[in-house]
């Protein structure tokens, strides 16, 4: 099974507003006489720098979710050149919930105990539907985000169920 989630233009605009604003404090630092006009260009240029990995991070990347037999693997494709960023043995895998939607994660932390380890694999800026697989690994929890369809997310829990069972 593998999912391809749908892209969104929100990481493109904002890559965008970013590039603009970079442009103009770097017109402004050479045009107007300021005092400390390295320092503007150096932010300038560091707004650039982060416009760029924005675009590249959520709308030049393509990520593909894929269920493979007792395997979970993400893998993110830039023009040509594809890699495998994750490939998870499902035994290893704890539980899957929604992700919160607050920055803490203390329901979380109750059931599954400290999560120490996170990873953002999610398409989008801001996704609409993300999940969390929790994880063991070396000894720690570990979490993994990600923008899984239904399908995905009840072939998952019922992975999880089965091995809970036996």
């Amino acid at each position: 099974m593998e999912h391809i989630p749908q892209k969104d233009k929100k990481g493109k605009r904002l890559s965008v507003c970013f590039l603009i604003v970079a442009c103009i404090g770097l017109i402004g630092s050479v045009l107007l006489d300021l005092e400390y006009r390295w320092f503007y260009q150096l932010i300038a240029v560091m707004t650039y720098v982060i416009s760029f990995e924005i675009l590249n991070r959520y709308y030049l990347a393509t990520y593909c979710y894929r269920l493979d037999g007792n395997d979970f693997m993400i893998r993110k494709t830039t023009g040509k050149r594809v890699q495998t960023l994750c490939n998870l043995e499902l035994s290893t895998m704890i539980g899957i919930e929604k992700q919160p939607k607050t920055k803490s994660e203390k329901a979380l932390a109750k059931r599954y105990g400290k999560i120490t380890i996170h990873y953002n694999y999610c398409q989008s800026l801001v996704p609409k539907d993300p999940y969390v697989i929790l994880f063991e690994f070396n000894g720690k929890i570990a979490q993994i985000a990600f923008e899984p369809n239904n399908q995905m997310v009840c072939r998952l829990n019922e992975i999880l169920h089965t091995r809970n069972e036996l």
